[in-house]
C-alpha cells in the first residue's frame, strides 16, 4: 500500500474508533453490537444514558448517528413499553376538558382500538395495525350478542374447565366468593354445571366458541370518529415525546355519505306553535322552536330569565350521562354560553308558566320542590331527557306535522334565519356554533341567499 493511500484510510479509521460501539459475543456465539449514549437529562439533573443493542455493525453505526443527533436537538423519543391501551386510557382519564356526556362518546368510539390493538407497545403502532382495523369495523361481521349468564357465571364456567375432573365448592368459593357461588347455582339450575358428588362440580357444556372482541359492519361516519379522536391522542402522545410521528393520521380516511338534514318548514313550525299554544309547556316548546338544544331548555333556570331586559341567558343545560342518570353542568361549549334577546311571546309565554308554577307549589305544598328549573312537571320534579324528547314527538304526531328528531328543530331554526336573510355569524352566535361550521353544515341555505345577493348587485334575472 502506498504511503498517500495509508494516510487517505487513516482519518476513516479514526472516525469509526470514535463511535463508541462494541462488539458482543454471546455464549450461542451470537454476535451484537452495542453502545451507550445520552439521549437526553433525567429531572434530577443528572444524565439519562441508555444502551442499544443491534444485530450488525452497519446497523449500529446508523442508529448511533440517528440517536445522537436526534438527542442533540431535543427530538429524540426514549424507548419504553406503554402499550396502546395503556396510553389511550390514560388519556381519556385525563380528559378533564370536555362533559360527562362527551367523555363517554370518546370512551364508546375509542373502545375498538383497545380492544383490537391495546396490548401493541404505543412505539411499535403502525398505519398498517389501524388501517385494517378500520377495514374491520367496516367489513367485518358484528360481534354476536353479548353473554347473558353474565361475568361471574363466564368466570366459574372457566374455572370448571381447566379441571376435566372437577372442582370442590370449597375451592369455588375461595377463588370467586359467595357471587360466584351464586352463579354456579344459576348454572346448576339450568344444566350447564353437573354435580358430580358431595361439593363437587364439573361443566358439562363444552368451552364457548371464542367472539371477537370488535363489531364490523359499522357506518363511515362511526369509524371516522374514530380516527379523529385516535390522532388527537396520538397527536398529545407526540408532544409528551412517546411517539416520533402520528401513524393514525396516515390512515386514510373513508367516505362519509351526506345525509340531508330533516326541517320543517315555516308552515309546519306555525302549525306545531298553534297545536301547543294551550299546552303547560307552551314556553318550553317556543324555546326550542327557536333553537335552544334540549338541554339548554331543560337546564334553563328562572334566574336565568330576565324580564325586564327580555333575554333568556343558557348558563347550563342537564344531559343524560351513561352510569350516572341525568346531569347539570355547564353548557356544550364556551360558544353555548350565551344571553338571547327573545320575542315578547316567548316571554309572555314564560311568565305565564312562572304563574302557573307559583300555583301549583301553593296547592302541593311543602311536597313541591323548589328546583329553580323552569322545565319542570306539575308535582315540581325536573323533566328527565328522554320524557321531553317523547312528549315532542307525541305532540308533533297530534299537530299533523312530520315527527322528526327534537334536535332537528334547531337545523329547522339555522334555515329559517338564513333563509330569512339572518347573516351566518349572528346565526351561529343564536344557536351557539362555530361560524365556520354553521357554514358548512347549512351551507345549501346560505348559497341561495348568495346566489340571490349578486342577482340584486348586478341587476341580473335568475333563470328558473
Amino acid at each position: 500500500m502506498s504511503s498517500s493511500d495509508a494516510n487517505n484510510e487513516e482519518p476513516q479509521r479514526r472516525t469509526r474508533r470514535a463511535e463508541p460501539i462494541s462488539r458482543k459475543v454471546a455464549r450461542n456465539g451470537r454476535v451484537a453490537y452495542t453502545f451507550q449514549t445520552d439521549v437526553g437529562t433525567r429531572p434530577d439533573g443528572s444524565r439519562d444514558r441508555q444502551r442499544f443493542t443491534y444485530p450488525t455493525l452497519a446497523e449500529a453505526r446508523r442508529e448511533y448517528r440517528r440517536i445522537s443527533t436526534e438527542a442533540a436537538a431535543g427530538t429524540f423519543v426514549k424507548r419504553h413499553q406503554v402499550t396502546t391501551a395503556e396510553y389511550l386510557t390514560e388519556w381519556l382519564d385525563g380528559r378533564r376538558d370536555v362533559r360527562p356526556n362527551t367523555l363517554a362518546g370518546y370512551r364508546h368510539s375509542l373502545k375498538p382500538v383497545i380492544d383490537h390493538l391495546g396490548a401493541i407497545p404505543l412505539q411499535h403502532l403502525r398505519t398498517a395495525d389501524i388501517d385494517a382495523l378500520v377495514t374491520l369495523r367496516l367489513n367485518g361481521a358484528p360481534v354476536a350478542q353479548r353473554d347473558k349468564r353474565g361475568r361471574r357465571a363466564a368466570e366459574v364456567l372457566t374455572l370448571l374447565r381447566q379441571h376435566a375432573d372437577g372442582v370442590r365448592y370449597a375451592e369455588i368459593d375461595s377463588a370467586l366468593g359467595n357471587r360466584g357461588i351464586k352463579a354456579l347455582d344459576r348454572l346448576v339450575a339450568a344444566g350447564e354445571v353437573l354435580r358430580l358428588g358431595r361439593g363437587r362440580y364439573q361443566a358439562f357444556s363444552p368451552a364457548d366458541p371464542e367472539r371477537p372482541k370488535v363489531s364490523g359492519g359499522v357506518s363511515a361516519r362511526t369509524v371516522v370518529t374514530m380516527l379523529v379522536l385516535l390522532s388527537s391522542a396520538v397527536d398529545d402522545a407526540m408532544k409528551q415525546g412517546l411517539v416520533a410521528r402520528n401513524v393514525a393520521r396516515l390512515v386514510k380516511r373513508p367516505a362519509v355519505e351526506h345525509h340531508e338534514m330533516a326541517t320543517w318548514t315555516p308552515e309546519q313550525a306555525a302549525k306545531f306553535r298553534e297545536h301547543v299554544r294551550d299546552d303547560r309547556l307552551l314556553a318550553c316548546w317556543l324555546l326550542t322552536l327557536a333553537g335552544l338544544r334540549r338541554s339548554e331548555v331543560l337546564g334553563l333556570r328562572w334566574s336565568d330569565c330576565d324580564f325586564a331586559a327580555g333575554t333568556v341567558s343558557v348558563a347550563q343545560g342537564r344531559v343524560v350521562v351513561a352510569g350516572a342518570g341525568t346531569v347539570t353542568g355547564d353548557p356544550k361549549s364556551k360558544r353555548s354560553r350565551r344571553a338571547l334577546p327573545m320575542p315578547s311571546d316567548v316571554m309572555v309565554a314564560l311568565k305565564a308558566l312562572r304563574v302557573q308554577q307559583a300555583e301549583e307549589r301553593l296547592a302541593l305544598g311543602a311536597g313541591h320542590p323548589d328546583t329553580g328549573l323552569v322545565a319542570i312537571k306539575a308535582d315540581g320534579s325536573p323533566i328527565r331527557p328522554e320524557t321531553y324528547s317523547a312528549e315532542f314527538t307525541r305532540q308533533a304526531n297530534a299537530a299533523g306535522v312530520p315527527a322528526i328528531r327534537l334536535h332537528d328543530m334547531r337545523h329547522t331554526a339555522a334555515t329559517m334565519l338564513l333563509d330569512g336573510g339572518t347573516t351566518p355569524s349572528a346565526t351561529a352566535k343564536w344557536l351557539g356554533h362555530d361560524p365556520a361550521i354553521t357554514l358548512r353544515v347549512y351551507g345549501h341555505v346560505y348559497d341561495d341567499a348568495l346566489a340571490a345577493a349578486g342577482d340584486a348587485l348586478l341587476g341580473r334575472s335568475r333563470v328558473t
